[in-house]
């Protein structure tokens, strides 16, 4: 019954979206019930996806979606986060916040009726296109041609509460620009020359890339506790689908940022609104096709994934296409000096786009060559470090500062003062690293994310008189985003050049040295879970005397699925992470793999700011 109300929703939310989609010639809707549609549009797909979440929860393994992945043994949340870890219901959150989107846009908006007529009929195309992929192709509600007492439960990778909300905050990214798309487009047929679409669209890009900010955060951290490789990021093809839309979604927030009226830079947003769209649904086309293997991707299937192919070159052809024919001729010149906010920006945007390329090339050039050539090849880190990273560093570098250049002329303010705590930074940088252990990369990483972090704090000083208050917060606020940058960029640069990795070999009882720190295995012991069999080791860590911490590794076996995950264990440190992984085990002796993680916490901390930045952005005109 559940799976009949889930899809006749589905299917009346359709019909009312085609409705939407009926010429002006033919029927003119007044906005009202144009709204009216819409909402009830929205209101029949939340419907259908409660109804398939409904599903899960009481296990109701009529349904075939269900039955495929879920357990009656689950704990709620992953009952619940089941839901949208396969194919049908992940595609089904995709439209939901498709529609969702465009709701909010129809009460927030104050843009006049014709023109937010047309952006709704862009979204709503957009969710007809995606609806009609799920009922032909993808469909969440079949239901079981044979009554089945249990389903084969929910891969044991996704059974984690963080991956349990890594996905709805990545579709929360992807799918935001969706409305980025759609007021682009619609910015193509506004006969006023208005750019107040301009500042609606720096609204939903700043929200839809500070949702993908926290997802792939979210997924970042997952990898990093849940894999047990001892990183954060290992330039999984994934995870390079999910950075090329971020990257070119900061350089659209920059060109919003950047905007002063030239319609140059008007039609560089509308191609970067198409693009960051456009790369969402490839990625999503990626990663359910199958042609990518990696341990993120959790659905594929080759025919759908053909399908998916095919919106992505419907929606991107057809943007391009009307980009092209309706784009406006250029009538305000921009005002380029040699190193003006202008240049600046439009430098960093180059080079965020160059990057992106370069990821697109490393990750879809294995599959062409395994179509030519019938040879798997792998492209990994050590390409992208070579790549991708030279690239971005310039761009970080004039991030940092970009904010205090000029709109008019090639001044500084205080430049002086820049220059000289450029110098002192540099020098003690330097020293520090040629007293420790010299690296190109941790020199150029430690100087560059540490000048971020003082040239954005001079400038808050230099510029600013500082008051408790939320006006003060907003006009500081490009500032802190920068700082967190810069915060991150330390945590990434001693966390991957300065990690220590260590093998043991350690029975109970045993303890061994590690630095300063002293490691002991106190015991190992097997629980009982409600859905899994956990065996758990408890390592103490001392320094001389004192007892720091308890540190919990362990390896989980879940009988349904029969398979085995690693836990990491960890200690948290602001300075360091302690980080062990458990191994094979021969006569009572254990092999473990303990990893000293330097500053890996700057990377969440900055992460965190970045988030906070994007929040406060929202609500700065």
């Amino acid at each position: 019954m559940i799976s009949l109300i889930g899809f006749s929703a589905l299917c009346l939310s359709a019909f009312f979206s085609i409705t939407l989609l009926i010429p002006n010639s033919i029927f003119k809707f007044k906005i009202k019930f144009f709204l009216l549609f819409f909402r009830l549009s929205t209101f029949l797909i939340c419907i259908s996806f409660v109804s398939l979440i409904v599903a899960y929860v009481s296990s109701d393994f009529s349904n075939f979606n269900v039955f495929q992945n879920s357990h009656s043994n689950k704990p709620l949340i992953y009952k619940i986060s089941g839901t949208w870890g396969n194919h049908e219901g992940s595609i089904l959150l995709w439209l939901c916040m498709i529609s969702i989107y465009g709701f909010a846009y129809s009460l927030i908006s104050n843009a006049l009726d014709d023109f937010k007529i047309n952006v709704l009929k862009i979204q709503s195309s957009l969710f007809v296109i995606f609806a009609f992929f799920i009922i032909f192709t993808s469909n969440p509600f079949l239901v079981n041609s044979v009554k089945v007492d249990e389903g084969l439960g929910l891969n044991p990778i996704l059974q984690d509460p963080a991956l349990a909300i890594h996905p709805p905050m990545l579709y929360m990214g992807y799918v935001g620009f969706s409305l980025v798309f759609s007021l682009g487009m619609a910015s193509l047929f506004k006969k006023s020359r208005d750019t107040n679409w301009i500042i609606e669209t720096k609204k939903w890009a700043i929200i839809s890339w500070t949702f993908l900010t926290a997802g792939i955060a979210l997924g970042s951290y997952w990898a990093y506790y849940e894999l047990g490789w001892g990183g954060w990021w290992f330039w999984d093809p994934v995870e390079n689908i999910s950075l090329m839309p971020w990257i070119v979604g900061l350089a659209l927030v920059h060109s919003l940022i950047m905007i002063r009226g030239e319609q140059t830079i008007e039609r560089w947003i509308v191609f970067l609104s198409i693009l960051c769209f456009s790369l969402s649904i490839l990625g999503t086309f990626l990663v359910r096709s199958g042609i990518l293997t990696s341990v993120h991707s959790f659905a594929s299937d080759a025919s759908r994934g053909l399908f998916i192919l095919l919106i992505f070159f419907l929606i991107t052809g057809f943007g391009f296409l009307i980009f092209l024919i309706k784009s406006p001729a250029n009538k305000n010149n921009l005002q380029l000096l040699l190193i003006n906010k202008t240049s600046a920006l439009i430098i960093n945007n180059i080079l965020m786009i160059i990057a992106m390329l370069t990821i697109l090339l490393g990750t879809i050039y294995p599959i062409f060559i395994e179509v030519l050539t019938n040879t798997r090849v792998s492209v990994g880190g050590p390409y992208f470090n070579a790549t991708v990273l030279p690239i971005l560093l310039p761009g970080f570098l004039l991030m940092s500062i970009a904010p205090v250049l000029s709109w008019q002329s090639n001044k500084i303010k205080k430049f002086r003062t820049y220059v000289i705590f450029f110098l002192i930074l540099s020098f003690v940088v330097f020293l520090h690293s040629y007293f420790t252990v010299f690296n190109t990369w941790g020199f150029i990483g430690l100087i560059l994310g540490s000048w971020i972090i003082l040239a954005s704090i001079i400038s808050i000083i230099l510029r600013f008189q500082f008051l408790i208050s939320f006006n003060y917060i907003k006009s500081i606020n490009s500032f802190i985003a920068h700082i967190g940058v810069g915060i991150m960029i330390i945590g990434i640069t001693f966390s991957s050049v300065y990690q220590k990795e260590y093998n043991f070999n350690i029975s109970v009882g045993q303890e061994i040295n590690l630095n300063e720190n002293i490691l002991k295995l106190e015991n190992i012991k097997i629980m009982e879970e409600k859905n899994y069999q956990t065996l758990k080791a408890s390592f103490s860590l001392k320094q001389k005397n004192d007892l720091i911490d308890y540190i919990l590794p362990a390896k989980n076996y879940y009988p349904v699925s029969k398979m085995i995950t690693t836990e990491a264990g960890i200690y948290h440190d602001w300075l360091k992470d302690i980080y062990i992984t458990l191994g094979a085990e021969d006569n009572n002796i254990w092999n473990i793999k303990v990893y000293i993680n330097p500053l890996v916490s700057f990377i969440w901390i900055g992460v965190i700011i970045m988030i906070f930045s994007g929040l406060i952005a929202i609500f700065k005109r």
